[in-house]
């Protein structure tokens, strides 16, 4: 398999863009992003990109992968001042690829494309800090850092990956210059399972709940010690057997994270601890 990145500008293309928001998210046609928004983007300093693979579906001119966004303001927690950064609206890969590396490959595509328009090194996007999968691929694999949490922050969504649950998601921010980032992208191959090293942190624990994990009442010091703090290995299955632990997971993940970066704390690494689970790594910040 073969695969290119290249911009998407064109009315077909953008409809092949759309197909793609279809089944990547079963969304229904009021989710849809229009046209006249995908072309007013593509037109306007947008990165609008797809990723074209040699095996893809011919109808979709082989279009397998897609990321859009476009320049916004906000608070830069490096300096405490409103600016200039770039917002990664959606991005997304037929499952078929899946696996495949090809969203990596977008998003690097897509901080080549920033950087290179030069007006700023800085891009922001929100995930669903739930879902594990995309945690690792945030905040391990591409070196993004957290520290916002936003609770229902679409309200309620209908789409197949979000319809029955509050909309909770942490914005993340990816500093495309930092040592951070370089040292996360220039690894080849991502190590989630590496322990977590000499530092001491609190490892929030976890109990059984038939074939998952479920989380206990336990209150973090917030002392300033690093923080480990789990996660549901696989929330999609744990939705279809248990729907209330789904949520128990949802609500522990919004107090604890909430709280943490409340005292100070980023969320810079998801990993898994050894006989532990996965687990979010917190550092607290010194003013």
């Amino acid at each position: 398999m073969t695969i290119t990145i290249r911009p998407i500008n064109t009315v077909e293309h953008c409809q092949y863009f759309q197909e793609i928001e279809r089944r990547v998210w079963s969304s229904e046609d009021l989710d849809i992003m229009p046209m006249h928004v995908l072309i007013t983007v593509a037109k306007n300093g947008g990165v609008f990109l797809g990723a074209y693979a040699s095996d893809g579906p011919p109808e979709l001119a082989g279009l397998v992968g897609m990321t859009i966004g476009w320049y916004g303001i906000g608070r830069d927690h490096r300096t405490g001042r409103q600016q200039l950064k770039f917002c990664s609206h959606m991005a997304g890969v037929l499952p078929a690829w899946q696996g495949q590396r090809v969203g990596l490959q977008l998003k690097l595509a897509q901080r080549q494309a920033v950087l290179a328009q030069g007006l700023t090194d800085w891009i922001t996007w929100t995930y669903d800090p739930i879902y594990r999968a995309n945690a690792v691929f945030n905040i391990h694999r591409l070196g993004a850092i957290c520290n916002t949490y936003y609770p229902n922050h679409y309200g309620e969504m209908n789409d197949a990956l979000n319809a029955g649950a509050p909309s909770d998601r942490c914005q993340v921010d990816w500093y495309l210059s930092s040592e951070h980032v370089l040292q996360a992208i220039e690894e080849k191959v991502a190590t989630p399972s590496k322990p977590s090293e000499a530092k001491q942190r609190q490892v929030l624990p976890t109990g059984p709940s038939g074939d998952f994990r479920q989380p206990l009442a336990v209150q973090p010091t917030f002392d300033g010690s690093a923080l480990a703090v789990p996660l549901p290995d696989d929330i999609t299955a744990m939705r279809r057997a248990d729907q209330a632990l789904g949520l128990a997971w949802r609500f522990y993940l919004r107090e604890m994270l909430t709280q943490a970066f409340a005292a100070g704390y980023t969320l810079s690494d998801c990993v898994q601890l050894a006989d532990q689970g996965w687990h979010y790594l917190l550092d607290h910040q010194q003013a």
